[in-house]
C-alpha cells in the first residue's frame, strides 16, 4: 500500500551514473483481468563534554555521510531494472540541470546521504530492487521528499516503471459487492499480507473513520514498524489517507488525487464478515512506478484466527490468489528495547567505516561536467531557496485542510481510546450518537 509512497522513488532516481561534484556536509559548520472466477539533522559541531563518546559517533558518522557522498556520487551506480543504460546519461543530465537546489540539500543531510550509503550497498544483489526499497523504509525526511518531488514528479527526470501486469483488476465476480463500509470503523490489524515489500510489516495497527455526513468516505490512520538490528528495536511509521468508495460498486475503494508522487490506491474488496475480518486486494501507481500491488486481511483481533482461513483461502482463489503466498503477521507489538550507549553506537560506526573503506570505493572530486560547474555557495543558495518554497507550499495545505479531515482525526483519537479501555464488541458496535451520550470521551474537541 501507498503508506510506501517516498520509499520505491529515490533508489530510481540516484540509481544513474553522472559524476557530481563531492559536496558533503562539513563536520564543523485498468484494464479487468480476463481470469475466470473458479467454480466454488546534522550533529551540533560543539562537543558536549558531559558526553564524549556520543559526541565521537555522530562525528563518525557525519563524516562517513561526507565521504560516501562524495564517492556514491562520483562512481557508476547501479541501475533500476526498468532504466536503461541510455536513459540513465539523460537522468543524470536532468537532475543536474533542473534539480541543483534539491541535490545540494540531499548532500547537506545525514539521513538523505545514509540513504545513498543503503542504496550503494544494495548494488548487484539478486534482491537489489528489495533491498533498494528497504533502504526507503528505513531513511525518509523532508530533503529526500524534496529531492523526489524535484526528480521524479515535477522535472520527469526518471521514466516511469511500466506496469508489468503483476496485479491486474481482479474479476468482478471476485468482489464483495455487499461490503458495508459502516462496518469498517475503529481499530483494524493487518494480520496476514501478500507481498511482502509492503504488506507484512510488524505492529500494524490502523483506524478507520467515517465523518459525520459524509457516507462513502474513509479515513485511514496507518500505523506500521520498520524493524532495525536484531534486537527488536524499530521504527515506527504512520500516515493519513482518505478512501472514497464507488457509488456503483461498493466493494472498490479509491484513494487518488494525492499531491507527493500523485500516487494513487485502488483497493478491491475480495470479502468481508462484520466485525471479523476485510480482505484487500490493491493496485496503485505513482509517477516512478505503475503496477505494484499486494493483499492484506484486516482482522479485529491481532492474529489471524486459524478458522477464518478455509474461507480466506477460497475468496484468494476466487480473485486469482495464491493465499500459501500470504504472511501471517506479527502485532505483539512489543516496547522498544533500551536504548544503545553511545559506545555501542561508535562501534557500529567503526564496522561501517570499515565496510566502506573495504569496498575500494575512494572519493573523488570532479565538476558536474561541461557546462555545470558550480561553486558550493551557489549550491547552498539554492538548496535554501528549495527549503523556503517547500515549507511555505506546507503551510498553503495546513491552511486548506477540510473539515472532514479535522473531523476523521478526531473520530480516530475517540475509537483508539476505546480501543485501549478494552471495550466488548457490542458495546463498541452502539452507533456513534448513543455512544457520544453514554460514554463521552474527554479532550474531544467539537
Amino acid at each position: 500500500m501507498m503508506k510506501n509512497a517516498s520509499r520505491m522513488q529515490f533508489a530510481a532516481v540516484h540509481n544513474t551514473r553522472p559524476h557530481l561534484a563531492c559536496l558533503g556536509p562539513r563536520i564543523h559548520r485498468s484494464r479487468p483481468s480476463t481470469r475466470l472466477c473458479p467454480m466454488s539533522a546534522l550533529p551540533n559541531p560543539t562537543p558536549e563534554p558531559s558526553k564524549p563518546d556520543k559526541f565521537l559517533s555522530q562525528t563518525l558518522r557525519t563524516s562517513l555521510a561526507a565521504l560516501a557522498a562524495c564517492s556514491l556520487i562520483a562512481t557508476p551506480l547501479s541501475l533500476p531494472h526498468w532504466v536503461s543504460a541510455a536513459e540513465s546519461s539523460d537522468v543524470g543530465t536532468c537532475v543536474l540541470r533542473n534539480c541543483q537546489g534539491a541535490l545540494a540539500q540531499c548532500l547537506g543531510d545525514v539521513t538523505c546521504v545514509e540513504n545513498l550509503v543503503c542504496l550503494q550497498a544494495c548494488s548487484g544483489k539478486p534482491d537489489e530492487t528489495e533491498c533498494q526499497i528497504k533502504c526507503g523504509d528505513r531513511y525518509q525526511d523532508k530533503a529526500i521528499d524534496v529531492f523526489n518531488t524535484c526528480a521524479v514528479s515535477e522535472k520527469k527526470c526518471v521514466p516511469q516503471k511500466v506496469d508489468e501486469g503483476l496485479f491486474p483488476v481482479p474479476p468482478e465476480c471476485a468482489l464483495d459487492t455487499k461490503f458495508d463500509l459502516s462496518s469498517f470503523q475503529g481499530r483494524w490489524y493487518i494480520s496476514a499480507g501478500l507481498n511482502t515489500l509492503f504488506d507484512t510489516f510488524p505492529c500494524q495497527e490502523h483506524f478507520f473513520a467515517t465523518p459525520k455526513g459524509k457516507e462513502g468516505l474513509v479515513y485511514a490512520e496507518i500505523n506500521w514498524r520498520i524493524p532495525v538490528g536484531d534486537n527488536g528495536d524499530f521504527i515506527p511509521r504512520s500516515t493519513m489517507q482518505k478512501f472514497v468508495q464507488e457509488k456503483e460498486n461498493p466493494a472498490i475503494m479509491l484513494n487518488h488525487g494525492n499531491e507527493y508522487l500523485h500516487y494513487e490506491d485502488d483497493w478491491y474488496i475480495i470479502g468481508s464478515k462484520p466485525d471479523e475480518y476485510v480482505f484487500v486486494y490493491y493496485r496503485g501507481q505513482n509517477d516512478a512506478w505503475k503496477g505494484y500491488g499486494g493483499a492484506t486481511v484486516y482482522t479485529r483481533s491481532r492474529s489471524l484466527s486459524p478458522e477464518l482461513i478455509p474461507e480466506l483461502k477460497e475468496k484468494a482463489e476466487a480473485a486469482g490468489l495464491d493465499w500459501s503466498k500470504f504472511t501471517i503477521t506479527d502485532n505483539s507489538c512489543p516496547a522498544k528495547p533500551p536504548l544503545r550507549g553511545p559506545i555501542e553506537e561508535f562501534k557500529e560506526d567503526i564496522i561501517t567505516a570499515e565496510r566502506f573503506v573495504e569496498s575500494g570505493v575512494e572519493p573523488q572530486l570532479k565538476s558536474f561536467g561541461r557546462g555545470f560547474t558550480i561553486l558550493e555557495q551557489d549550491l547552498e543558495d539554492a538548496a535554501e531557496e528549495v527549503v523556503k518554497e517547500f515549507e511555505e507550499e506546507e503551510a498553503v495545505l495546513a491552511a486548506e485542510v477540510k473539515k472532514e479531515a479535522q473531523a476523521a482525526a478526531r473520530l480516530i483519537n475517540r475509537f483508539r481510546m476505546e480501543a485501549e479501555m478494552g471495550l466488548p464488541n457490542w458495546l463498541r458496535a452502539l452507533p456513534l450518537e448513543v455512544k457520544e451520550i453514554v460514554m463521552p470521551m474527554p479532550n474531544m474537541k467539537k
